[in-house]
């Protein structure tokens, strides 16, 4: 398989960002994102608005969107059985879920035990199923927790095999606090490997300590070819103090393409999306970013 890049801007990117985009900003922001040659983009979110505003309009950006046939597979993140509900108003064929393997962030993130957040999980799949969409499960906090630190190898053993045993489609390992090593995504890889395919597996990591694009190149060298990134690397998570964004979806393909994993870089459309994004008040965060602020040329290009 070859390597597929993620781009979760306009979700996980956008939920903890203070400034809300309107449709025509968002739809102006999704071709932009097209036009840097993403496998996959996540567009939305259908939780409920008062948790996060950022998506409040979730049912309109969707209408607009898919007044026109859409030439990338799409994809949108749901906490429950009638957030799917939701998505399947519109032709998205792929939907997300969530699961954490902390009780503690499962618990402020969706007011829910572990175990009842795989219950939904299952059913989400099982929906998803039965309407061919396809369906990704997150597991968050797999390299650590904000709330319980370290995750025991037997709890991560538990919920591996549990998401599992539901056949999802992809399960995406988060690192939602950023603190992953490369040497700990080599060793939970090889946990989840014994419950589910690693050409199935995706990684969705946070840069909190910068180490973000040495761990995504330890999952491609164990087999990984799934990644997710946020260009310019906002967001971040609204229940985890001190935690930055996503790996910069720029940084990432970056990377990829010196190594020459990738054929191509889209330099100039990273930058454009990059302007968008500082336009509407947004603060990329990325390393490439922070060389184009400075005026500086990306060695390479």
């Amino acid at each position: 398989m070859n390597l597929q890049l993620t781009d979760v801007t306009l979700r996980d990117g956008l939920q903890m960002e203070k400034q809300v985009l309107g449709v025509e900003q968002k739809l102006q922001l999704l071709q932009r994102l097209k036009a840097c040659g993403f496998s996959r983009i996540e567009i939305t979110s259908f939780v409920n608005p008062k948790r996060v505003p950022q998506f409040a309009d979730s049912e309109a950006f969707c209408q607009a969107v898919f007044a026109q046939a859409q030439d990338v597979p799409l994809m949108a993140f749901v906490p429950n059985e009638k957030g799917m509900e939701r998505l399947l108003a519109f032709p998205i064929p792929w939907a997300a879920c969530f699961v954490s393997v902390s009780e503690a962030f499962n618990s402020k993130n969706v007011n829910a035990t572990v175990d009842e957040s795989l219950a939904q999980v299952q059913a989400v799949v099982k929906s998803a199923r039965q309407a061919g969409r396809k369906v990704r499960v997150y597991i968050s906090t797999v390299f650590g927790c904000p709330y319980q630190g370290a995750i025991q190898p037997e709890t991560l053993k538990r919920v591996f095999q549990t998401v599992a045993e539901s056949k999802p489609d992809e399960i995406a390992l988060g690192d939602t606090i950023g603190v992953a090593t490369p040497n700990q995504v080599r060793e939970v890889l090889a946990v989840l490997a014994k419950y589910f395919p690693v050409a199935q597996t995706a990684l969705h990591l946070h840069n909190t300590y910068g180490l973000a694009v040495s761990a995504a190149r330890a999952g491609y060298d164990a087999g990984v070819r799934l990644f997710d990134g946020a260009t310019g690397g906002i967001g971040g998570c609204p229940y985890a103090k001190g935690a930055s964004g996503n790996v910069a979806s720029e940084d990432l393909a970056y990377a990829f393409w010196r190594d020459k994993l990738t054929p191509s870089f889209a330099a100039k459309q990273f930058q454009q999306a990059l302007e968008d994004l500082s336009s509407a008040g947004m603060n990329p965060q990325g390393r490439l970013s922070e060389v184009w602020k400075k005026g500086g040329q990306w060695y390479g290009i």
